[in-house]
């Protein structure tokens, strides 16, 4: 694939193209990683290895994908001046993510977590610290944020600016991509106004959860998304794009950090939208950069070329109706705790 000037636009008259653009409006935060042989039990110590700080949050990880794979990208979120949001921001713009939206505050704490990645198994545990800044009003949406965009990136964090910068794009014909990782206030209008979702387990666990997944994720398309999917870490994914629902596995790779993984496959699906591939070929594309992620340890140091993508696709099994007997189940247990605003993977 030709990254000069992936997925661009013609422009009007005839002219050379343009390089395509996302916006994303949402959370970003600071990741302190590192490794562990196996989570511990309490009152004892535990060395850990592999030390790393980088910045992370679904929107700005998923800008970071499409800014290396050479899309223009644009973030919209809330920072703090201090140490935490300082290295939040220099990381973004070193990946040449356009920051000029990002709202600087005084005198609070930028969002941050320790992340805990078990050796053998990739998982990983996250503490994390919710961020002391107030929220992104709508009318702190730049009046320009959308000129020039071929597609609008949200996390639903902050509800009321997402709602309000959701309704200008499908004014403008801009399709509106949403991470929905967890449940927060105002998520299900906001999908109302998407055109694709792409949920995490966490978040379809809490939707009407005395339904099946599969009525639950066509209730969801009847909100309006023209494509639904949820991701389901190891056991891959689920869709619909038509009036069946699919599942595809996720790509065998040998874990070290799942941190991302999540962001990582919604960079890359974008991708795919830029390009003009067809919804399979977008989950496809997404599923195998998010495998690849996984081989190293943050959401953004494993963020796979663009030949390594093409590279495993042919690795993927078919799509499969959903559910059949030899399926591995959706656990059906919910939570009373539901993360607000925390990262998603």
């Amino acid at each position: 694939m030709d990254k000069t000037n992936a997925g661009a636009p013609d422009r009007p008259g005839g002219g050379p193209p343009r390089a395509a653009m996302v916006a994303g409006l949402g959370q970003c935060a600071l990741d302190y990683l590192c490794t562990i042989d196996r989570y511990p039990p309490p009152d004892t110590k535990c060395e850990f290895d592999d030390f790393l700080v980088q910045g992370g949050g679904p929107v700005a990880t998923a800008l970071v994908v499409l800014a290396r794979w050479g899309i223009s990208a644009r973030f919209a979120g809330v920072v703090c001046r201090d140490p935490f949001g300082e290295v939040i921001l220099q990381g973004l713009e070193y990946e040449r993510v356009d920051t000029s939206a990002v709202l600087l505050e005084e005198g609070s704490r930028s969002q941050f977590a320790f992340i805990c990645a078990e050796k053998e198994t990739g998982r990983r545990t996250i503490f994390w610290g919710r961020p002391e800044a107030s929220s992104f009003p709508a009318s702190e949406v730049p009046a320009d944020f959308l000129d020039g965009v071929d597609a609008l990136h949200l996390d639903g964090l902050f509800s009321e600016a997402s709602l309000h910068v959701a309704r200008r794009a499908k004014e403008r014909n801009i399709p509106v991509i949403l991470d929905a990782g967890s449940m927060r206030p105002g998520m299900l209008e906001l999908i109302r106004h998407t055109d694709h979702l792409i949920a995490a387990e966490n978040f379809i666990r809490h939707f009407e959860p005395e339904r099946a997944l599969a009525d639950r994720m066509y209730k969801l398309r009847q909100m309006g998304p023209r494509v639904v999917t949820v991701t389901l870490g190891e056991r891959g994914s689920a869709s619909i794009w038509d009036d069946d629902l699919r599942r595809l596995s996720a790509l065998r790779v040998e874990a070290r950090d799942t941190t991302g993984a999540g962001d990582v496959f919604h960079g890359a699906y974008i991708y795919g939208l830029l390009q003009g591939l067809s919804a399979p070929e977008r989950i496809r594309w997404a599923t195998v950069a998010a495998g690849l992620s996984c081989r190293s340890l943050g959401g953004r140091t494993g963020i796979p070329s663009l030949s390594e993508v093409e590279e495993r696709l042919s690795e993927l099994g078919p799509f499969r109706n959903w559910p059949e007997p030899a399926d591995v189940r959706m656990e059906t247990r919910t939570s009373t705790q539901q993360r607000k605003g925390g990262e998603e993977s």
